[in-house]
């Protein structure tokens, strides 16, 4: 028993040390690259007279009060420590730009007194080493550029002083790992860059999630060596990228509050959306997904990218995860290999509005195919196979808000696509086709007579040039409007909990008045009870008194007969004035 303990544990030992060893000269083959392009980058700039110089309080040069001062591409070797005992001298400098110089080092005392300094541009130096007391006094920064450096080590208190940092980019450097609560004093951090590193593993806890401000806006982790899905707890992360990377399955333990998520170009064949059910956005393009869970529970998912997939692997889930997304708008299954054998019964959705069936199998699509989907507005078809449309007729019927069409490269007959593209002339229904995607007598239009006459050739590196444009177009497109629709989410919200607040105002109004309204009947009631009371208690006095006037009589003496009278009652005496 013990010798299995001693060599699985020495087991254990060698593969830890083996792991360091390969993250090692991982490390070292990343300094060496990078450094060997950032001396070629900077031979640009080997003309300055401050190549290899120090930068010293001379150099500085502040006594122009300078609050924005750029000694980028100077090609500086090493900073003064006397820098920093000028600065307190009267002067303030928000804006200090180092960029494109060769520092090495930074130590304690090179920012010691740039209290105001709120921006500080260090990118394409040789730094390999960010220690605890490097930006120690930089309590006002608020952005911090380190980016295309040779950083391999961050000290595990290197931004604890940084309280007021809200952007980060550490992108092209050659970070393997980040310490524990590396970020945990950075409560208003909005921004981190750390792309193109050789990270291959997060610590659990990074940020502290419960003195965040604000959520993450971007935490961009693409191009590293991550071989599963890191969790890192924050209050929410807008946008997660972490693209190009190795991941074979998307999977967390916990929930990932994660608004967008943009995981394309890895090696994912399992992906379990259970965890990720507050997204809505989500980016698994160019991947090997065998399976997909989870998607029918996305209650709040917008845009779905499931392109360079093969989708008859998990069109089942896919099939019944579609029809019960209720907010999903954009569906993108581009080069998906699906054909118009496996496209029945696939898309059922009332939501979506946009969808993209580009670079797929299809020849003959039948519009019935697709007429599950009534509120389409845009359909691309481009890039497919097709010679036929069946019913097309039937499109401004079954899609009656669909406004624009894309069927270019595709394999038409002339005829027929003439016929197609007069049909949608008369019909609300835009087209982005061009004359040039058909074919006369299976001969390409662009290579016959007939084009050659009238129009310039239109080469493949037209179109190549023509679909990069619009490539970067529909990105950018669509970057925009997912801004626009945050940006407009966040005003609904605004506007929700201002009308949240108005109605919670006007119930307590209403309950005021109905108080007041208590109080009102209350006191009424009681002057009603007083008045009645008294009525009754004058109508008792009143009879009280009759009767004591009809009972009472009035006896006399008649002294000369010696004798009384039966005597009379008041009563008598009244009705005798009364008939006298």
């Amino acid at each position: 028993m013990q010798l299995t303990v001693r060599c699985t544990i020495a087991y254990l030992f060698a593969g830890i040390v083996s792991l360091l060893s390969v993250d090692q000269s991982r490390g070292d083959e990343c300094v060496s690259m990078k450094r060997d392009r950032h001396r070629t980058l900077m031979e640009e700039y080997r003309h300055s007279p401050n190549w290899d110089g120090f930068l010293t309080e001379d150099t500085l040069n502040l006594r122009q009060n300078e609050t924005e001062v750029d000694l980028s591409r100077q090609g500086f070797k090493e900073v003064h420590w006397h820098l920093s005992s000028i600065v307190g001298d009267g002067y303030e400098i928000f804006e200090l730009n180092l960029a494109f110089n060769n520092l090495e080092e930074l130590n304690e005392l090179t920012f010691l007194k740039f209290y105001s300094l709120e921006t500080l541009n260090l990118s394409n130096n040789r730094l390999q080493t960010i220690s605890n007391l490097t930006f120690g006094s930089l309590i006002r920064l608020v952005e911090l550029d380190l980016s295309f450096n040779l950083i391999h080590t961050l000290e595990r208190q290197a931004f604890d002083r940084l309280y007021a940092l809200e952007s980060l980019s550490l992108r092209e450097n050659c970070l393997v790992t980040l310490a524990p609560n590396q970020f945990h004093f950075n409560d208003h951090l909005s921004s981190v860059l750390l792309d193109h590193n050789q990270l291959a593993f997060l610590p659990p806890i990074l940020f502290d999630p419960i003195t965040m401000v604000d959520e993450i806006y971007e935490l961009d982790l693409s191009d590293n060596n991550f071989r599963r899905m890191p969790y890192i707890e924050t209050k929410e992360i807008a946008l997660l990228k972490i693209d190009n990377n190795h991941i074979e399955t998307l999977t967390v333990n916990k929930s990932f509050n994660v608004r967008a998520l943009q995981i394309q170009h890895n090696n994912i064949y399992d992906a379990d959306l259970f965890k990720f059910n507050r997204a809505e956005h989500i980016d698994l393009s160019h991947n090997n997904l065998d399976n997909i869970v989870g998607l029918h529970e996305m209650n709040q998912l917008e845009y779905l990218d499931l392109s360079s997939n093969n989708v008859s692997k998990f069109d089942y889930n896919l099939k019944y995860s579609i029809r019960n997304i209720p907010s999903l708008v954009t569906l993108r299954l581009q080069n998906c290999s699906l054909s118009e054998h496996n496209i029945g019964g696939l898309l059922a959705s009332d939501s979506i509005l946009n969808l993209d069936l580009s670079q797929n199998n299809f020849v003959r699509l039948n519009v019935s195919d697709l007429s599950r989907m009534r509120s389409l507005q845009y359909l691309s078809l481009n890039f497919n196979y097709l010679r036929e449309l069946i019913s097309y007729e039937r499109l401004g019927h079954e899609f009656p808000f669909l406004e624009l069409v894309s069927l270019s490269f595709n394999r038409w007959n002339c005829t027929y696509y003439d016929q197609l593209n007069a049909y949608l002339n008369r019909t609300h229904i835009r087209s982005t086709s061009d004359p040039r995607d058909c074919y006369i007598n299976g001969t390409h239009v662009t290579d016959s007579y007939v084009t050659d006459a009238f129009e310039p050739q239109y080469t493949m590196n037209h179109i190549k040039r023509d679909m990069t444009v619009l490539r970067n177009l529909g990105r950018n497109t669509i970057y925009f409007m997912y801004a626009l629709f945050s940006t407009i989410r966040g005003q609904g919200n605004e506007t929700a909990l201002h009308q949240q607040r108005l109605d919670g105002q006007m119930h307590d109004l209403e309950r005021d008045v109905d108080r007041l309204l208590g109080m009102l009947a209350f006191l009424v009631a009681i002057f009603a009870a007083v008045l009645f009371v008294a009525v009754v208690y004058g109508g008792w006095r009143l009879v009280r008194k009759w009767q004591h006037d009809r009972t009472v009589k009035v006896v006399t003496y008649n002294k000369r007969a010696n004798e009384f009278s039966n005597g009379v009652t008041v009563n008598d005496v009244i009705r005798d004035n009364s008939t006298a």
